[in-house]
């Protein structure tokens, strides 16, 4: 992973920021709600004003686009949510101009991305291990499995959970993208608790998926992870019988 520290400027009001951007990442492998993980920032940090809370979803914006995008952010309802992550604030910018459900959806995910990577970070500070640089893999392991029961991750998975439901029903989409609408939802009624609607949901996508497939693998893992009431935060390569 590579970063540099941009120097940013907010629309409509001038004020300028120093931002650390990612500029490259290399992911080994994924959590079960599909985050990359490795030497890489997921989701891929967005830069956002400390004043008026505008993301910047691209590098350059033209002076037209601010100016449409102007009374959005500048609304009493946008800025109520400065206190939420960037990608949370992106989705509702997406969403409040048009752009396509699973495109808000992905943004919603990642914004999931943001809250559970914050919620762990903040666990692990609050109990460190005694000696760091000795069984470090399992200190994080055990951090993992107290899952993301925060109020804010729970929040964003439950909005999540409600899109995902509409994109997986739309057949306009390919077969390929509503499956892998339909293993999120289990993968986020797992992390939120909900066992019996996630066992139930996932026993249903079973008989969809040929038995050979990766992604009925993937289904037989979340089951026994269901089994287990664990809501922990695993990795791809567990359901594969890989080293994590």
């Amino acid at each position: 992973m590579t970063r540099s520290t941009v120097e940013m400027t907010c629309p409509y009001d001038g004020v300028t920021f120093s931002f650390s951007a990612q500029n490259s990442g290399t992911s080994f492998d994924r959590q079960l709600d599909w985050m990359p993980i490795g030497a890489i920032e997921s989701p891929w940090p967005l830069g956002s004003c400390p004043t008026n809370g505008f993301v910047f979803l691209k590098a350059k914006y033209e002076d037209d686009e601010l100016e449409k995008l102007r009374p959005l952010i500048l609304s009493p309802e946008y800025q109520d949510l400065k206190s939420e992550t960037p990608y949370y604030r992106a989705a509702w910018i997406m969403e409040h101009t048009g752009a396509a459900h699973p495109q808000v959806s992905s943004l919603l995910l990642q914004a999931t991305w943001e809250a559970g990577q914050a919620e762990l970070v903040e666990r692990a500070r609050a109990n460190p291990p005694g000696e760091p640089a000795k069984g470090a893999a399992d200190f994080a392991r055990r951090i993992m499995a107290e899952g993301t029961t925060g109020e804010r991750y729970r929040r964003y998975a439950n909005e999540l959970l409600a899109r995902l439901a509409v994109d997986a029903a739309d057949t306009t989409r390919s077969a390929e993208a509503r499956t892998v609408d339909r293993l999120l939802m289990g993968e986020m009624l797992r992390r939120l608790g909900r066992f019996d609607e996630a066992d139930n949901h996932l026993a249903a996508l079973s008989n969809d998926l040929a038995p050979d497939s990766k992604q009925a693998t993937l289904v037989a893992f979340q089951r026994r992870l269901i089994a287990a009431r664990d809501v922990g935060v695993h990795v791809m390569s567990e359901a594969f019988g890989k080293n994590r």
